[in-house]
């Protein structure tokens, strides 16, 4: 049994060392919800992993709080816009599985933390595999009872003839979740034939800088790290891709025999990965200060953008009664509220605002705003997470 310490790595059993911890005692979910409690991130100078603090309350937080996308079956996330065209992150998803796994008709296949099991709908509706769903959580059950019958679902625990059953297993976004990942992966493992193949998605924290500071993300891997959990449960031909999909390392692995093989350590690669660490404590250290910095005192304000750089963007702004509303692109977000504040079409915004706050992604932030028609919009002030 691994040791469950927060002092030590959860991949490799190495001692962590700390290098960040958030100024506000209040932190943000992945799903924009205020957290009351200090963000602490730590750094395994031994196989590059990046570990945080977890919620104390992680396994009922999931059960019975965490409801991702539930507003409707089609609700999701936007991953990129090119002028009216909208891809949404599981069409992304589908497409990017496809391309790097056969599935044939009958195919055995498991969505393992399937949430509403998007993914296996889509799937469903472009072959005829075999799918099955586990989660830990039973709040999702009126979206499976759309998609498959009883038998092939399983909730907290997977009934004992799904061992070595399956073909293959797809996880999209749900390690960074789980406070054991060796565990989790080792279930896996437990749960595919010998040959099987592995597809399995987490946040590449160095693409998407939010990863480092989410408040229900205990684990940010790394390409080291993920490497390493995966050979230790008995996978090989492993291949991390951090280019197909935006902020996220894509893993691909075929399942072995059970003992593990495990490679050496590219001791220059940790290496790497723990500077590029401090380099985020950095960032994340001094952006409190940024924002208190482009902070306007006067004038209607906005944000733009409703997931969670807007959100932390408003919870350290100094002057949060002058902001009028969020700006989001994604239809199924806009109507709703934030902190109290509507979500509108960036096309909707209100003349009198005068400063906006581009709450995306670095990474993206320019070069989306640029593309923007509000770019043009006399007497509007950009203000970026970045100084550019």
């Amino acid at each position: 049994m691994p040791d469950a310490s927060p002092n030590r790595c959860p991949v490799c059993q190495a001692s962590l060392t700390a290098v960040f911890r958030s100024s506000s005692d209040q932190s943000l979910t992945s799903l924009c919800e205020i957290h009351e409690g200090r963000i602490d991130v730590s750094v395994c100078k031994r196989c590059g992993h990046i570990r945080s603090n977890a919620l104390a309350d992680l396994d009922q937080f999931y059960d019975t709080e965490y409801k991702i996308l539930t507003g409707s079956v089609d609700e999701d996330q936007i991953y990129d816009k090119s002028g009216d065209r909208i891809v949404y992150r599981s069409d992304h998803q589908l497409a990017v599985l496809q391309e790097r796994q056969t599935i044939d008709a009958g195919l055995k296949v498991l969505d393992y933390g399937c949430a509403k099991a998007d993914m296996s709908r889509k799937l469903a509706a472009n072959t005829e595999a075999d799918i099955h769903l586990f989660d830990v959580s039973a709040q999702y059950l009126p979206f499976w009872q759309q998609l498959t019958e009883e038998s092939r679902w399983a909730i907290y625990e997977t009934p004992a003839e799904w061992a070595e059953r399956f073909d293959l297993v797809m996880s999209f976004f749900a390690f960074e979740h789980i406070a054991d990942p060796l565990s989790a992966i080792e279930h896996v493992a437990s749960l595919m034939r010998v040959g099987g193949r592995l597809h399995i998605v987490v946040p590449d924290t160095f693409g998407n800088i939010a990863d480092f500071v989410v408040a229900d993300h205990v684990n940010h891997f790394t390409r080291s790290s993920l490497t390493l959990l995966l050979e230790k449960a008995g996978f090989a031909d492993i291949e991390i891709d951090d280019q197909v999909h935006r902020g996220a390392l894509v893993a691909t692995a075929t399942k072995t025999v059970s003992e593990s093989a495990e490679s050496e350590l590219n001791q220059d690669l940790v290496d790497t990965t723990v500077s590029r660490t401090l380099e985020l404590a950095k960032y994340w250290s001094g952006l409190d200060e940024r924002i208190a910095q482009i902070s306007a005192s006067e004038g209607a304000h906005a944000i733009y953008g409703s997931g969670f750089y807007g959100a932390y963007i408003f919870t350290r702004l100094k002057y949060r009664d002058q902001v009028r509303c969020f700006l989001d692109q994604n239809p199924f977000q806009q109507g709703k509220q934030l902190f109290r504040k509507p979500v509108v079409a960036p096309s909707d915004l209100p003349a009198d605002v005068s400063t906006l706050y581009i709450g995306l992604n670095p990474a993206i932030a320019r070069r989306t705003m640029s593309a923007s028609p509000l770019s043009n919009r006399s007497g509007l002030s950009f203000q970026f997470l970045d100084e550019g």
